[in-house]
């Protein structure tokens, strides 16, 4: 009977471990991919950012002017965003953050549920 308990203590242990192993793989792979997205988003804005700046550069016949239209529509941008969207993005984030962690904790539960018949 002793060595059924630990058998089963040892059992617990080794599916938490593992749980927590797919949780950390899952948030791994999500930032991982989110980041090369980013990058190359970045980079792509980028490529559209000089080219508007030296197209409106050769309009108005001056870089400085090109530049600076370009910087003030990103000025502009961050405004409105940190004004209008911010806290709306934030609230977002933090909801679906939640709906994952109890999503990730129902397949366990259904799992334990599984394993029990």
């Amino acid at each position: 009977m002793i060595d059924l308990v630990k058998k089963y203590v040892e059992n617990k242990i080794q599916l938490v471990k593992l749980e927590i192993i797919g949780a950390v793989a899952n948030v791994a792979a999500g930032l991982i991919s989110s980041f090369l997205l980013l990058i190359m988003g970045v980079f792509v804005l980028l490529m559209f950012s000089l080219a508007l700046a030296f197209w409106l550069a050769t309009v108005f016949e001056s870089e400085a002017i090109g530049f600076s239209i370009v910087g003030g529509i990103y000025t502009l941008i961050f405004i409105v965003y940190l004004i209008f969207i911010k806290n709306y993005i934030d609230i977002k984030v933090k909801d679906e953050i939640v709906i994952a962690a109890l999503s990730g904790e129902k397949e366990s539960e259904e799992f334990n549920e599984n394993a029990k018949l």
